[in-house]
């Protein structure tokens, strides 16, 4: 399990370096389309302030050592700062920004893995059932509803309607876990309603047909009681594909959270990464787009891993 362990490892280091270059490329290309030195300096820039500002970041060398001097930079934990306030550090903002989102996405995810997974089971125990049907249709729209949609709905009925929680704002955990909580909830179920709908759709397809295995049935014709037979022998083999699209849905909730962070008005890093991209804060979206990157790798890295202790022949093969 280790030289799996390690040979997932390595195969990241490319992907992380591939990452690196296309968000290089993109701060060059946003260069393009204006001055970043004209950025800094700010209205009526005298063409010294420029020239100095440019100077100062080494816009003047060639892109090669630009990008070389950047990621050894990276590599160092050393992100820039802010092109628009010269006195914060990207690291320290990405650090205020980061936990709202990671509060909403690991929220979100506990969500939609728990309720998909709950609601796959009971549709596959009788294939074609009416619990089966009526999960199937509520399922098909959810996945067509747009998330933003589902956020506006849910923030206008619950929130403004009902009074139940505050419609908007984030209340950081060490100041009230009972107002962090209230203020995540209705941005989590809005990012968990797709993944509840397609977890329940593949765990459902893959239980049904592990149910009729040959295992399954032996174990059915011995007298094995009905809660162990599906918690026991089909559940291990048909999470194996759902490990795979929990995956999947863990990095899209990273990407779908800027539009529900937007609709809820919590200051994360998806609004972070909008507003920088606006105000071509170029180093701002480095090192957010890294951060972003670094975490869906490491989520992909976890979802690897956990295929090899849900199939002892995906580590053996290593």
């Amino acid at each position: 399990m280790a030289k799996y362990v390690a040979f997932r490892l390595l195969a990241a280091i490319p992907l992380l370096l591939a990452i690196a270059v296309i968000t290089f490329l993109i701060s060059v290309a946003m260069e393009a389309r204006g001055s970043i030195a004209g950025q800094v300096c700010g209205e009526g820039a005298t063409p010294e302030c420029i020239s100095a500002v440019e100077e100062e970041l080494g816009l003047n060398d060639p892109i090669p050592v630009r990008f070389g001097r950047w990621l050894g930079d990276i590599v160092s934990g050393d992100l820039g700062s802010s092109l628009l306030d010269q006195n914060t550090a990207v690291s320290a903002l990405i650090s205020e920004r980061i936990w709202p989102t990671i509060s909403i996405v690991s929220f979100s995810l506990l969500i939609g893995i728990t309720f998909g997974m709950l609601m796959g089971i009971a549709a596959a125990i009788r294939p074609g059932g009416l619990a089966d049907r009526t999960i199937s249709v509520v399922a098909a729209g959810v996945i067509a509803a747009p998330g933003f949609i589902m956020g506006m709905l849910l923030s206008w009925g619950i929130a403004v309607e009902l009074g139940w929680l505050d419609p908007v704002g984030y209340v950081p955990f060490s100041e009230s876990v009972v107002g962090w909580l209230k203020s995540i909830t209705l941005p989590s179920i809005a990012l968990a309603l797709p993944t509840i709908a397609i977890v329940q759709r593949q765990l459902r397809s893959s239980m049904a047909n592990a149910l009729q295995s040959r295992y399954v049935l032996a174990a059915r014709a011995r007298g094995v009681a009905r809660t162990k037979l599906i918690g026991r022998h089909a559940l291990p083999n048909a999470m194996v594909p759902t490990v795979t699209v929990i995956g999947f849905r863990a990095a899209a909730a990273i990407g779908l959270t800027t539009a529900v962070e937007i609709v809820f008005g919590i200051r994360g890093m998806g609004e972070m990464l909008v507003t920088s991209i606006i105000t071509r804060n170029v180093t701002v979206l480095q090192g957010g787009m890294i951060v972003v990157g670094l975490t869906v790798i490491t989520v992909n890295l976890l979802v690897d891993i956990s295929y090899g202790f849900l199939n002892p022949k995906v580590r053996l093969s290593r």
